[in-house]
């Protein structure tokens, strides 16, 4: 009996039913009883894009349609006459769904000039208590910052004047040596999982989506965006399309690896271009190549006395995932090259923090080479002769008067 492909996760909230995809947005608690959900179906084939666009909106009107209309006056009340003043796009469809928290939290029931510096701090302590992460907390903030000035001046003063931004934590590094990247990658079967009954098929689309993403550092949003029309093969060329992610990037044409060359054929030619793909089987199929390429390096290691083999294994970040070959191909081309700059546009990255984040683990290495590279110019620099002994000073010997 032929298994059924009922529940297979494409993309966060949006999961492949059979023969058709479902899209589906939740809020509210269920613990407490407030969760509303929507949902939709779309037709197989149908563009990422336009079920991510369905969800913000379905998102957004049940937010602003609570079953109570929030009291006049009130912080939640001011939101929409904020939300308002924005243009259409993206910032505006981001900031519905951040002050959807602060339209549920206490704080929504109040008015915003009776909200006090530590309520808003409280209210921010109480997200990060149950598990909120720092950049999270930080958007909120920010974006309750920009709704007191809209509303009220920006001379005029607010409770979130005084706050401060949470500090990020310290990131370890993500990126796992480039020898074990291809040791996982040849580890994996070249050819497809096939349902049962069904004939086995002939590529391994997930291994090719993975070579991809290793030879490239494309980020798994953009891969899904790639057409045949953003590929110059004869130039070895892929166009990076526009990035909305953090503070966005323009579109770019880049050159890619010889590699990534021969992925990016395969890539089309299995006709990958535009469909979406389950990331918890990527996960799992990357999980069982990471099993698979410790057991190949341990033995490696017995059988050729290399012990740098377990050295690279004990790099492997914890909960590796697959976008960490994002990662380890920013620190590859920075070790190599040097150029940060360059690092930063092939991952199109708009900030070169975020750039230096991604490429820590290659920094120690690259200080490493410095100082390697400064010991032999000491080295070179003659060393002058000791001076001579300085003779040793006479002593005068005074004779004692004698009366």
């Amino acid at each position: 009996m032929a298994r059924t492909q009922s529940r297979v996760q494409v993309a966060p909230g949006i999961r492949r039913d059979g023969s058709t995809l479902i899209a589906e947005v939740r809020v509210g608690s269920v613990r407490d009883g407030t969760q509303r959900r929507a949902q939709e179906r779309f037709a197989l084939g149908t563009d990422l894009a336009t079920m991510q666009a369905w969800q913000h909106g379905a998102k957004r009107d049940l937010l602003l349609t609570a079953p109570e209309a929030p009291s006049r006056g009130s912080l939640a009340a001011d939101i929409p006459d904020y939300l308002a003043t924005l243009p259409e796009g993206g910032y505006r469809r981001d900031s519905e769904g951040i002050f959807a928290h602060w339209i549920a939290s206490p704080l929504g029931d109040w008015s915003r000039h009776d909200i006090s510096r530590l309520d808003v701090i409280a209210q921010i302590s109480r997200w990060t208590d149950a598990g909120a992460a720092v950049g999270t907390c930080n958007r909120r903030l920010s974006r309750l910052r920009k709704l007191y000035q809209a509303l009220d001046g920006v001379t005029t003063p607010n409770p979130t004047d005084a706050i401060t931004f949470l500090r990020e934590p310290e990131r370890e590094a993500r990126d796992l040596p480039i020898r074990i990247v291809k040791l996982i990658l040849d580890s994996l079967p070249d050819r497809g999982r096939g349902e049962r009954g069904q004939a086995r098929p002939a590529v391994s689309e997930t291994k090719i989506r993975l070579l991809v993403m290793a030879g490239t550092g494309i980020a798994p949003s953009t891969l899904r965006r790639v057409r045949p029309r953003d590929l110059d093969f004869p130039a070895s060329r892929i166009y990076l399309r526009p990035r909305r992610k953090g503070k966005g990037a323009d579109g770019a044409w880049v050159t890619v690896l010889p590699t990534a060359v021969a992925a990016l054929r395969d890539f089309v030619a299995a006709g990958l271009c535009g469909q979406p793909w389950s990331r918890s089987s990527m996960r799992k199929t990357w999980h069982v190549g990471i099993a698979r390429a410790t057991k190949a390096a341990a033995q490696l290691a017995e059988e050729t006395g290399d012990q740098t083999w377990l050295e690279d294994l004990a790099r492997i970040p914890p909960r590796c995932k697959p976008y960490d070959l994002r990662h380890s191909f920013a620190s590859e081309i920075y070790r190599v090259t040097g150029d940060i700059r360059a690092v930063s546009e092939l991952l199109q990255h708009a900030d070169l923090e975020t750039t230096k984040r991604y490429t820590k683990g290659a920094v120690s290495e690259r200080v490493a080479a410095a100082i390697k590279t400064a010991s032999v110019v000491y080295a070179a620099i003659p060393t002058l002769p000791a001076p001579a002994a300085a003779p040793a000073p006479r002593l005068r010997l005074i004779k004692k008067a004698t009366g």
